[in-house]
């Protein structure tokens, strides 16, 4: 019997009208909000970085709160990048021409190379405005790689002291150590000639001393027997029975 795999609106001969999506929409609006939560938990994850960073360096509230000031102000100012631009070899020299048109400076360039056909690169350094220009510029094949840079810690050099944990390795307490593993070794009966670790190591060195020894070993030559030199014919002279 043939299935039937017609579906029930064209055998009713009507047309779907319901164009409701059935995946997740993604909107211009629900992307702004995910990104302003991301920057949210960012700020804070840095913020509380930064005070527990202050308060293993003993800094009071007062001072503590300073410093998560600044942070704040240096996490609000725009990001410095550096910025490189891989071109293709055909577009060296027109990607070279747009960069003077728009009055701008690169730090790096690869030299064009008329023999040999290989991609270039333009390095700069600057923030988003000059991002978007370099965008707004670069051929289409261009690809665009901007990292940004780092930036200073606002605690000062000079304040950051690190505090050592007190460590309980004495000189009495390795010594008790000592004692311990020593026990330990008679119980196993390691500190004794012929046994355990020490009996492995000499059998050791006693089968490589037989294999040194089998290497230096002379062998003896055997002489060569001397052959008899009478005649090897059979002897004519033989006693006939009588």
């Amino acid at each position: 019997m043939a299935k039937n795999n017609t579906v029930d609106t064209a055998q009713k001969g009507q047309t779907t009208t319901d164009k409701t999506p059935t995946g997740k929409v993604k909107t211009l609006k629900t992307a702004e909000e995910r990104r302003k939560a991301r920057e949210e938990q960012y700020r804070n994850f840095r913020i509380n970085a930064l005070r527990r960073r202050c308060k293993r360096y003993g800094f009071d509230e007062e001072k503590t709160e300073e410093y998560v000031k600044k942070l704040i102000e240096q996490l609000k100012a725009p990001n410095e990048y550096t910025i490189i631009v891989m071109v293709k070899h055909n577009d060296m020299k027109s990607m070279e021409q747009s960069i003077l048109n728009a009055k701008l400076k690169w730090t790096h360039r690869s030299p064009i190379n008329e023999k040999k056909e290989s991609d270039g690169y333009f390095a700069f350094a600057g923030n988003k405005e000059l991002l978007d220009k370099i965008r707004g510029i670069a051929p289409p094949d261009a690809k665009i790689h901007h990292y940004a840079k780092k930036m200073e810690s606002v605690i000062p050099k000079e304040e950051m002291e690190v505090i050592k944990k007190p460590s309980n390795n004495t000189a009495e307490t390795k010594k008790n150590a000592k004692a311990v593993r020593k026990e330990i070794n008679k119980k196993r009966g390691l500190h004794k000639k012929g046994s355990g670790k020490y009996a492995a190591k000499c059998k050791r060195i006693l089968s490589l001393a037989e294999r040194k020894k089998q290497r230096k070993a002379i062998t003896v030559k055997l002489n060569a027997k001397k052959s008899s030199t009478g005649s090897k014919k059979a002897s004519t002279n033989i006693k006939k029975a009588a």
